[in-house]
């Protein structure tokens, strides 16, 4: 199934570029969702790569049958012709970008010369790092093509600084995967994660973290912002949903107000609230969808 989908919607926003004569050959989307959405089937783009770089939240894409978790500062990449989609995951809650861009085998790539096409093809297709961690200048870049094209008159100097702009986010792409800075987890990022699962029915304040790692607060907040590209009560809600699933499909399985409060929520109508915006559907819809399967 090939995709290239250009409907934008209050919380998905997507420009073609055809203002700048590049439809067809550079596409860029962002969406920033406040709840899941249903998940992206498979599909591809012929003859184009696509680059998502996720600001916000995290998300699990599919290629080869092999599973990627995405989170905040990460880049994913897909090669021309290769069929992904999130594997039955929802679209997560969270911000995310993502730049498509033809690939041509003979023809002059963006505004470069045949010999120059023919290097930045080769660098890009020479990619070996799929997912890696990226950098908040890439967004920014990002942010400046969505303000370029929303101008509401075009000036002849608007199509170089796009030009430039994908050019540059590209040649960043290519430098921070060489860099292979991968998602390895530190000691630090392994202690903690145990911690909070291990805990996931007590109290999981941000203060009583910090303690653990020997931090202050606010520095602990910033530091797992960064590692795990959200903030820690983000994570810990997650978490807590999660740990809500197993518990609700057990066959016998407590009451959802009952789930709520092992769970330290401190309403069964927050836990409520909490469970759809990460799953889409009731915690009661998901108890009465386990016992009929």
């Amino acid at each position: 199934m090939s995709d290239f989908d250009n409907c934008s919607t209050a919380e998905r926003s997507i420009i073609n570029f055809s203002k700048f004569r590049l439809e067809g050959k550079v596409k860029l989307g962002r969406y920033s969702y406040k709840h899941v959405h249903d998940e992206l089937e498979t599909h591809s783009h012929d003859g184009m790569m696509e680059i998502c770089y996720c600001d916000k939240g995290m998300q699990v894409y599919e290629v080869n049958g092999k599973e990627y978790h995405i989170r905040g500062g990460d880049v994913f990449i897909t090669f021309p012709d290769e069929p992904h989609g999130t594997a039955q995951h929802p679209e997560e809650k969270g911000t995310l970008y993502w730049l498509i861009v033809q690939v041509p085998e003979k023809e002059r790539f963006l505004h470069f010369d045949e010999e120059e096409s023919a290097v930045f093809i080769m660098e890009l297709m020479a990619i070996k790092e799929r997912h890696f961690k990226g950098t908040e200048a890439m967004k920014k870049m990002l942010d400046q093509l969505f303000a370029i094209h929303d101008e509401p008159v075009q000036q002849p100097v608007h199509k170089l600084q796009t030009l430039n702009l994908i050019s540059t986010f590209l040649l960043t792409v290519i430098e921070y995967s060489q860099k292979n800075v991968s998602r390895k987890q530190s000691d630090r990022i392994a202690e903690i994660k145990n911690y909070i699962h291990s805990n996931i029915y007590r109290d999981l304040r941000v203060e009583l973290l910090a303690k653990e790692l020997c931090m202050s607060g606010s520095h602990f907040k910033s530091w797992f912002k960064k590692e795990f590209g959200m903030p820690p009560v983000d994570y810990i809600l997650r978490a807590r949903v999660e740990e809500a699933k197993k518990l609700l499909l057990l066959p016998d399985g407590e009451s959802v107000t009952a789930v709520a409060f092992k769970l330290n929520f401190s309403s069964s109508q927050y836990f409520a609230t909490v469970f759809k915006k990460y799953t889409g559907v009731s915690p009661a819809e998901f108890k009465q969808r386990g016992l009929k399967t």
